[in-house]
C-alpha cells in the first residue's frame, strides 16, 4: 500500500497533530476522529456554509430557516420528510436512467469532439441530476448551472454597512435572476401539476416562494458543486494510475463503490466542518477531558479527521480499498459529515459518480490533456479543479 498522493496536498496546510486544541483567536480545532464524532453527536448547531451570514438577515426579511441551518425537532422531521427523495430505492428506480442518459448525452458529444474540459462535463452531470431531484426542470440546464456557479463563487460576506454594500447588492442580483429565470417557473409548472420532487413538496408544505428559492440553492449548491468536484478529482487519479482505472472498470459495483469512498476519504470535497457549541461540551481524547465552552466556534478538519489511524486503521495516508474499519466509522471517513446533518444525498451522489466514471474511464484512449488549475472555494471550504482538459 503506497502513500497517496493527494492532489489536494499542493495546497493544503495540514493542522496541529492534537485531536482537539483551542487557537489563540479562541477556535476549537478537531483533528481526531472519535473527538469530532462526539462534537457532532452533542448539542452544537451548524456554523458552516454561511450560517452565520444567514444570521444577520433583517428580522423583518427572515424566513424559515432552510433544512441546512436547521436544528433539533423542525431538522429532524424535515430529514425525515425529503428522505424519500435521496433513498436507494428512488435512486435505483427513478435517478439511475437518467443518470444513465445524461452520462451518454455528455459523453457522446465528448467523442465527436474529441477534447473537452472535464470540469464542464462533470458539471452538466450533476447539475442534470440534482434538476430533477429538486424540480428545476423548467429552464436550459447549461444556463441554469452557470447561474448557480455565480452564486456560489460570489462574496457571501453580505450586510448592509457601507463596506459590504457592493457585495450585497451584487448577491442580490445574482439570486433574483436564478429565482426569475429557474425558480419561479419551477414553481409555477408544479403548483399546476405537483410532481415527486422536492419543490412540490416543499409547495405542499405551504412554503413561500422566497424560502422555495433559498432551499434550491442550498441542495442545487450541495448537489452540483460537490459532485462535480469530486468526479474531476477521481478521474485525475484514475487517469494518472492506470492500475486503479483498471480495477474499477473490472470491479462489480460494490468494488467500484469501495474505491470511490477511498478516493473521498483521501480527498473529501468538503475540507472543514463548523459548528458553535450550545453549551459546554465535554470531550474524552486521548484519557483526558476536555471542555469546550459554550459559545465557542469549533472547525473540524475533515482531511486529518479522514486520516486518523485509530478509526480508519493502519497506514491511514495509503490507498488501500480494502480497508477495514472499526464498528460504526465509514470507509469515506467524514467525508459526508455525521450525526444529525450528514449529507443526505450520499448514495446519490456515489451512485452519480459510479454511472459516469465507468463509462468515461472505458472511452478508447481517454487522456488529460492539461493538468487542471487547482483553487479553493470558500463557500464550502473545498478544493475545485477548473480548465480540466481530457482529449481521446
Amino acid at each position: 500500500m503506497a502513500l497517496f498522493e493527494t492532489l489536494t496536498n499542493r495546497w493544503y496546510i495540514p493542522a496541529r497533530t492534537l485531536p482537539v486544541y483551542r487557537d489563540s483567536d479562541g477556535v476549537w480545532h478537531v483533528t481526531g476522529f472519535a473527538e469530532a464524532r462526539a462534537v457532532l453527536q452533542g448539542a452544537v448547531r451548524q456554523a458552516g456554509f454561511k450560517a452565520e451570514t444567514f444570521e444577520r438577515i433583517p428580522p423583518q426579511w427572515r424566513i424559515e430557516k432552510p433544512v441546512l441551518f436547521q436544528e433539533g425537532e423542525p431538522h429532524r422531521e424535515q430529514r425525515r420528510l425529503t428522505a424519500k427523495f435521496f433513498s436507494p430505492a428512488t435512486v435505483r428506480q427513478r435517478y439511475i436512467p437518467l443518470m444513465e442518459r445524461t452520462a451518454e448525452s455528455i459523453l457522446a458529444e465528448f467523442q465527436q469532439k474529441r477534447r473537452a474540459d472535464l470540469n464542464e462535463m462533470a458539471g452538466m452531470m450533476a447539475t442534470s441530476v440534482v434538476a430533477e431531484v429538486v424540480g428545476l426542470t423548467e429552464s436550459p440546464l447549461p444556463a441554469m448551472a452557470k447561474r448557480l456557479d455565480r452564486i456560489l463563487h460570489a462574496n457571501l460576506d453580505i450586510g448592509l454597512d457601507l463596506r459590504r454594500l457592493p457585495a450585497y447588492l451584487n448577491v442580490q442580483g445574482l439570486i433574483l435572476s436564478f429565482y426569475l429565470r429557474d425558480v419561479r417557473p419551477a414553481i409555477r409548472a408544479r403548483r399546476a401539476q405537483p410532481r415527486e420532487d422536492l419543490i412540490s413538496h416543499l409547495i405542499a408544505q405551504g412554503r413561500r416562494d422566497r424560502e422555495i428559492l433559498v432551499e434550491c440553492i442550498t441542495y442545487g449548491a450541495a448537489g452540483m458543486v460537490t459532485t462535480q468536484e469530486f468526479l474531476c478529482v477521481a478521474a485525475y487519479h484514475f487517469l494518472r494510475h492506470p492500475e486503479m482505472k483498471e480495477a474499477f472498470l473490472q470491479g462489480d459495483s460494490e468494488r467500484r463503490r469501495a474505491i470511490l469512498e477511498e478516493i473521498l476519504r483521501l480527498e473529501p470535497v468538503v475540507g472543514h466542518l463548523y459548528r458553535r457549541a450550545e453549551q459546554d461540551l465535554e470531550i474524552s481524547s486521548e484519557g483526558q477531558t476536555v471542555v469546550i465552552p459554550a459559545g465557542a466556534l469549533i472547525d473540524l478538519h475533515i482531511m486529518e479527521i479522514n486520516r486518523d489511524a485509530r478509526a480508519l486503521g493502519e497506514e491511514p495516508l495509503a490507498y488501500n480499498p480494502e480497508r477495514q474499519t472499526e464498528r460504526g466509522v465509514s470507509v469515506s471517513g467524514m467525508s459526508f459529515g455525521f450525526g444529525p446533518h450528514r449529507c443526505a444525498g450520499e448514495h446519490l451522489a456515489l451512485t452519480e459518480s459510479e454511472v459516469f466514471l465507468s463509462r468515461f474511464l472505458a472511452l478508447p484512449g481517454v487522456r488529460i490533456e492539461r493538468e487542471p488549475a487547482l483553487g479553493r472555494n470558500d463557500t464550502i471550504e473545498g478544493y475545485e479543479l477548473r480548465r480540466f482538459i481530457v482529449a481521446l
